[in-house]
This record gives structure tokens, sequence and C-alpha cells, in this order.
């Protein structure tokens, strides 16, 4: 019985692992990517109000 109990906590403490690793794994991934749409976002805005801008100020 001892062997059934031991067997079923590894296998929760294996599983636990595998979760704090995916969490950190894909948690830094999803940070990453959200960085990368920021960025492009940020990008074009700034393209945007330079268009304005230039166009308002020859107009």
């Amino acid at each position: 019985m001892a062997s059934n109990g031991r067997s079923f906590a590894a296998s929760v403490v294996g599983w636990l692992i595998f979760a704090i690793v995916v969490v950190v794994f894909f948690g830094g991934l999803l940070s990453f990517i959200a960085f990368l749409v920021r960025a492009a976002l940020f990008i074009v805005l700034i393209g945007v109000l330079l268009t304005l801008y230039f166009r308002l100020r020859d107009g």
C-alpha cells in the first residue's frame, strides 16, 4: 500500500513540476509576444502621427 501512495505522490509532484515549467515558459513567451505587438503598434502610431503632422504643416 505504501508503494501505491508513493507512486501517486510522485505522480502529483511530477505534474506540479511540469505545470510550473509550462507556466513559466509560456508566461515568458506570451509576455514577449505582447511586447512585440505593443512595439509594432507604437511604431504604427508614431508613423500615423508623423504623417498627420507633415500633412497638416504643409497644408
